[in-house]
């Protein structure tokens, strides 16, 4: 295939055909090599589907638009960007004002600028295809154009003779130029070729380029190592900034054996399909056209969409985006073939860079993650202003990051698994030094420790507890830590030491069975592997019916390992305890100050959100009145949490967040057993803020409480349990319901 000439002097440009034929075309003729003619019979069309909330762009239509599909226009329109609202103008033989691709579009601006009066109605096709690869319209016929909502500014620069190819004079060339910005054009289509610019259309060029337009201009088709010389000439007067030429791959994404090559111009060149790019002349008959002609349109599509929807862009850092996130091809790097390598306008539109709250420098990630706590329910994760984070690139583009689509709640738990978690080994030896008495306790299992399942549980095997229902094995549990426990308590008269750790450590406080913060605290992260350590001092003193204690302890969990969260949460508490026991009433009084590092009630985040750990102040109260077998159990927690965070974290206090849980217990004797029913709601924040450091406020209360009721029945080793969870996990409209069975004897 022999290129024909693109230019007859310096003052005449020639159309970039592929060969001769398509010159001929172009130009009124139909065949040739770089023309194929498409069948005039109507593509079959398939049914649109059944609108939907989410509109399906890949469409038979779309689908013959070689260009905008292999661009990656479709990553702009599923973000609602189209070219609306920006005007394209395009430097070549007018355009076809009757097509119903181009209805509503046409800028009124529109017009013959050679002085010839002739309007702008294309009558040689080349004009009309150049804008359809484009800005053809959406509309289920012929193609759709990469920028299909953009608004089409045609001015007619051809000499009116294309018996021998149309030919464009340099001053209509300026004109055209001069004329598209008055129209506030954002890019410039020139998809003509020839000798270098005179000193008129070089001042053209840098007019464009100072005012915020893109120039866009075909390499050529003589498959030249270096780009024509009006390109060439277009990036010598603008400085580069804000010009781009375009050759021609196929759709392999190969250089075309016609398109000149990028050479001296590397920095400023880009590729896009060349080869058989599906368009329509101006009868309205489809063709596929060869040539860089065709692929230069559809790198002007994409300059109209990133102005669309970054409008704070200027020119020149649209041609810098588009430049910088093209697909690397040939050798890495820029290279004198294919330059910055193939237009992908879906890189070109997603964040370059650092990305921060917007007005902020604080940084932001997209891949920020989190692990809730049952405490915190769904309430972060459903918080509409994580939902819609304002955010901006390097290029202070704006974006909107949904950052609690990848937070995970925690995991409610269910009872089977739960069955296996006692069979604890017990040894206890009281002996007397002098005049103190001590009381050494060695406890160990075979099985795993595992969270929460000591959460309202003690040594009693007549009864059956809600911990049955309450969290449980998962398929982490083999990775947990062998648990060991010890306590030793040295007293003398009314005052008494202990030192403790594990499940002994909880014992070993006044009304020990009390709830909440005092024995379901909330705090461990549901995905806690086992404690490295849980340690606790305590001292007492009791007189009569009252015993009063102040305990410090301290425990250290290993976490989960997941993507970017801590792996440690390190928990600190100062209890100050009193428990008031006469006949069948037990009062129990527990003030904790609990403070926590690598995580906070239960939940971590990656550092993005800057969540360090918190700090809980609470009070829990039990009462306890029993006879004869009977009793009831009455205990209640109210805590006030703060979240504490990093300097540059994207989370911030609002305050403390109301902390609540409560339990009603009644037991009677039955059948040589004992008979319970229990209602509790679990740890849960019922109140209270986190916000954005923008200062958007964020909901943190659970959006529905978990209900608990368990009917169980105790006879020695042996528990029988019924059970109902309403809103398991706090989390809504989420149940578990079951029964269990469990069996336990010593040998």
């Amino acid at each position: 295939m022999r290129p024909v000439p693109l230019w007859r002097n310096s003052r005449l440009r020639g159309l970039l055909a592929a060969g001769a034929g398509l010159s001929v075309a172009a130009c009124g003729g139909a065949g040739g090599s770089g023309v194929t003619p498409v069948s005039s019979t109507p593509a079959t069309v398939t049914p649109s589907p059944t609108p939907t909330p989410t509109v399906n762009y890949d469409t038979a239509e779309y689908r013959r638009s070689g260009a905008a599909a292999t661009s990656g226009a479709i990553t702009a329109w599923q973000s609602g960007v189209s070219g609306r609202g920006v005007t394209i103008a395009f430097i070549d033989s007018g355009i076809d004002s009757a097509s119903s691709e181009f209805a509503g579009r046409i800028s009124v601006a529109s017009r013959d600028v050679s002085g010839q009066g002739r309007g702008v109605q294309d009558n040689t096709g080349h004009g009309t295809a150049v804008a359809a690869v484009a800005a053809a319209g959406r509309n289920d016929s012929q193609i759709v154009g990469v920028a299909y909502e953009a608004t089409i500014a045609a001015f007619r620069t051809d000499n009116g003779d294309c018996s021998d190819g149309c030919r464009y004079a340099d001053s209509n060339i300026a004109a055209g130029i001069d004329a598209a910005l008055n129209t506030g054009a954002r890019a410039i289509n020139i998809s003509l070729g020839g000798s270098s610019a005179n000193a008129p259309l070089r001042a053209a060029f840098v007019r464009a380029t100072n005012q915020g337009a893109v120039l866009v201009l075909s390499a050529g088709n003589d498959g030249l190592a270096n780009p024509d010389p009006l390109p060439l000439g277009a990036l010598s007067a603008a400085g580069g900034s804000a010009v781009i030429i375009v050759g021609s791959v196929n759709s392999s994404g190969v250089i075309s054996e016609f398109s000149n090559r990028a050479g001296t111009a590397a920095n400023n060149y880009l590729v896009a399909l060349g080869e058989d790019v599906r368009s329509f002349d101006h009868t309205g008959q489809a063709w596929l056209y060869t040539g860089t002609s065709f692929s230069t349109p559809t790198v002007t599509g994409a300059v109209a969409l990133l102005a669309q929807a970054f409008p704070n862009l200027t020119g020149a850092r649209i041609t810098e985006i588009l430049l910088t996130t093209a697909d690397d091809l040939g050798d890495p790097g820029i290279d004198a073939v294919y330059g910055r390598g193939r237009l992908n306008i879906g890189r070109a539109m997603a964040p370059i860079g650092q990305t921060s709250l917007a007005g902020t420098a604080i940084p932001v990630s997209d891949t920020s993650s989190g692990a809730l706590g049952s405490a915190f329910g769904s309430g972060l994760a459903t918080a509409a202003g994580l939902a819609n984070v304002p955010v901006t690139d390097s290029y202070d583009r704006l974006y909107s990051f949904a950052l609690n689509s990848r937070f995970r709640t925690a995991s409610p738990g269910r009872l089977a698994a739960r069955l296996e978690s006692a069979g604890l080994e017990s040894t206890d030896t009281d002996f007397s030094a002098g005049p103190f008495q001590a009381t050494l306790a060695l406890r160990a299992t075979r099985f795993r420790d595992r969270p929460g399942t000591d959460s309202f549980r003690d040594e009693d095997l007549n009864s059956a507890h809600l911990g049955l229902a309450q969290r449980g094995l998962d398929r982490h549990a083999a990775a947990r830590n062998p648990l060991r426990e010890t306590r030793l308590s040295l007293r003398q008269d009314d005052i008494g030491l202990s030192l403790a750790s594990g499940r002994l450590a909880q014992e070993a406080l006044p009304g020990s069975t009390a709830p909440g913060f005092a024995a379901d605290d909330g705090l461990t992260p549901d995905d806690a592997m086992g404690t490295r350590g849980r340690l606790l001092m305590m001292a007492d003193w009791r007189h009569r019916d009252l015993t009063f204690a102040v305990a410090a302890s301290n425990r250290r969990l290993q976490l989960l390992r997941l993507d970017g969260l801590p792996t440690d949460n390190r928990q600190s508490q100062l209890l100050i305890a009193a428990n008031w026991a006469r006949g069948p009433l037990v009062l129990t009084l527990h003030a904790a100050d609990t403070r926590e590092q690598g995580a906070f009630l239960g939940t971590r985040l990656s550092s993005t959100f800057g969540l360090e750990g918190g700090h809980t102040r609470s009070l829990a109260a039990a009462m306890d009145l029993g006879r004869g077998g009977w009793g009831v159990r009455l205990a209640g927690t109210q805590g006030w949490a703060t979240p504490q965070f990093g300097s540059l974290s994207l989370l911030r206090s609002a305050g403390s967040l109301s902390v609540q849980n409560w339990s009603v217990t009644g037991h009677a004797p039955l059948s040589a057993g004992r008979l319970s029913l229990t209602l509790a709601q679990p740890v849960a924040i019922t109140a209270g803020q986190l916000r954005l450091a923008d200062g958007t406020p964020l909901a943190a209360a659970v959006t529905a409480r978990e209900t608990a009721a368990e009917l169980g029945w105790a006879r020695g080793g042996l528990q029988l349990a019924a059970f109902h969870r309403r809103n398991a996990g706090n989390l809504p409209g989420l149940a578990d319901t079951g029964a269990a069975i469990s069996w336990r004897a010593g040998f």
